[in-house]
């Protein structure tokens, strides 16, 4: 009968030959897909020239010329909505599923208002022309959908530019 030596041993379960535990793999809901060249998950959307705007509701808007006062009002329970251009058929909700994700988690494509609310300005003196308008706070931007090819070079099969509400109801003038 011999005794065993160390190296006779095998080494604990989930542990390297030198008996250091292996780094285990994250939960499937925590891996990244890559692709095989190292490009990033596609498809997909891309965002770019992303600008904090008003987005006025074009039915809440008044103009008018240098001296002439504005005024604006709207019921609690009004809804406007943000705009967007594509290049082809593309759905609204899945540009700002991806927005809310990349860029902020407040952008909606709706707002409604929860109070009733109104204001009014005056076109100064100085201005030839003026307007006031209910809206809020959002952003504009230029998106692009698309993948990575295998070369790594992204490819866009559909783009467009959005202008999308983020923020509660706001009154703006200019």
């Amino acid at each position: 009968m011999g005794t065993a030596f160390a190296d006779d041993v095998p080494p604990p379960v989930n542990s390297d030959l030198d008996g250091n535990p292996i780094p285990q793999a994250p939960a499937d809901a925590d891996v990244l897909l890559v692709h095989p060249d190292g490009c990033p998950p596609d498809p997909g959307y891309s965002f770019s020239s992303v600008k904090s705007t008003f987005v006025g509701d074009k039915s809440k808007t008044v103009y008018g010329q240098s001296g002439i006062t504005l005024s604006v009002s709207v019921a609690k329970g009004h809804t406007w909505t943000g705009t967007f251009t594509s290049a082809t058929k593309v759905s609204a909700s899945a540009i700002v599923a991806s927005a809310e994700e990349t860029i902020s988690g407040s952008i909606s494509y709706a707002k409604t208002t929860t109070v009733t609310l109104g204001g009014s300005w005056k076109v100064p003196a100085n201005q030839a022309d003026g307007w006031l308008a209910l809206g809020s706070k959002g952003y504009s931007f230029n998106w692009q959908y698309g993948s990575y090819n295998g070369g790594c070079k992204w490819i866009a099969s559909n783009h467009g530019t959005a202008k999308f509400p983020a923020l509660s109801p706001y009154i703006a003038h200019s």
